[in-house]
């Protein structure tokens, strides 16, 4: 039976698809791996003038750009998202302490409304203060992170002055005792359970959805984006490997390109070593170095995702107060300052430092390395041109 007539098309447009591919690959395969043998010295020289300043262009562009990804998500990481993160957990540690020491204080009746409330309240509060700032100045947050975070200083201002107005009343413990529950009810939206009632420090689950209003709440929601910002950005990109993998593909037909062309030079015109030519491919041994400077990048980045959730997740104000009292008693391992010590370390040491402000430059040297292949391969098929007699086949 005969085809059917979009059968037959499909089949025709197969068939065309299939021609101009294979066209194509010839015509790339030509430009960019041209037989020496027995070809015409100008139009050797013409195939190279075409094929090499565009590999350089494609090698170096390609390269650069996910050079430059890799090193900013790096740079992100390491000078907003994790000072972002360490102030955030700092506030939840300081308020919850701060919230301890004012119903510690308080329970003494009249002494705290006459010598008010201690110096670690304040000071704790103060430092929540400076975190919020912060995290503010950090650049981490989106637009609309930045509003949550506003929303969250003014509920700890509100919050403060609930614990003063709690501090008037200390001598009356049903209005202290009803403003106390109001600013713990600002600072965590899950009531304290009979059995966690004795306990300086009860649990505060963090709630979600529409009824995620308290400060730990709204705190625990821009720790939770801000993590997954930066799990995303350690994970490899599909644009990046793929610009690394054209990358690395044009860079090795550059060089292959490059010493054919040198070999070819050297025997059909006589120059032993173009100096244009060799400078041109000095860049190329950059790659690798740049290459393992992106890979610890990344690895270093990735290593950082567990420290975060660490900071999210396992820091409590037990362990904060305990390294407070105790300071000699050796540094926690999940203490706010020791996990913060392992992201900056982690994200300093996970990079080359002196190849900082490297990435930008990246391409215009790529582009650099076209315009002086082009020049010099110019240079010699015009030379050859004025020479060569007609007809003659060097």
């Amino acid at each position: 039976m005969p085809p059917k007539p979009s059968a037959a098309r499909l089949l025709r447009g197969a068939r065309a698809v299939f021609t101009v591919a294979a066209e194509l690959a010839r015509r790339v395969r030509r430009y960019a791996w041209p037989s020496t043998a027995g070809s015409r010295n100008r139009a050797y020289l013409r195939d190279r003038l075409v094929a090499l300043p565009l590999l350089a262009v494609v090698a170096f562009g390609a390269f650069g750009w996910a050079y430059t990804g890799v090193r900013g998500d790096s740079a992100y990481a390491r000078d907003r998202l994790a000072p972002a993160l360490v102030g955030l957990a700092g506030v939840r540690a300081s308020l919850f302490i701060a919230q301890g020491e004012a119903e510690e204080n308080l329970a003494e009746g009249r002494a705290a409304e006459l010598s008010g409330l201690s110096e670690r309240y304040r000071t704790r509060v103060a430092r929540a203060t400076q975190n919020l700032n912060r995290v503010t100045r950090s650049g981490a947050l989106t637009v609309a992170e930045e509003q949550e975070l506003r929303v969250v200083s003014a509920l700890v201002v509100d919050y403060t002055g609930w614990i003063g107005r709690a501090q008037g009343h200390a001598t009356d413990p049903v209005l202290r005792d009803a403003e106390l529950a109001y600013a713990r009810s600002m600072l965590c939206s899950t009531p304290v359970a009979p059995q966690d009632s004795g306990d300086r420090y009860p649990p505060c689950p963090p709630a979600t959805g529409s009824g995620a209003t308290s400060i730990v709440d709204r705190v625990s929601g821009l720790e939770r984006q801000l993590r997954e910002r930066l799990a995303d950005r350690a994970g490899w990109g599909d644009g990046v490997l793929a610009a690394g993998a054209v990358s690395g593909v044009a860079s090795v037909l550059l060089a292959a390109g490059l010493w054919r062309t040198l070999s070819f030079l050297r025997r059909r015109f006589r120059i032993r070593l173009s100096v244009p030519l060799a400078a041109a491919a000095l860049p190329l041994l950059a790659v690798p170095l740049l290459t393992a400077d992106a890979l610890l990048a990344q690895h270093a980045q990735r290593e950082t995702v567990p420290v975060a959730d660490a900071l999210a997740e396992r820091t409590s104000p037990k362990t904060e107060t305990a390294a407070e009292e105790r300071p000699f008693d050796g540094p926690d391992p999940v203490a706010i300052d020791v996990l913060a010590d392992r992201l900056d370390d982690g994200l300093s040491e996970g990079r080359f430092g002196f190849l900082d402000g490297a990435a930008p430059f990246v391409f215009p040297v790529g582009l650099a390395c076209a315009g002086v292949i082009g020049g010099a391969l110019h240079a010699y098929r015009r030379e050859y041109l004025v020479v060569a007699r007609p007809g003659v086949v060097a």
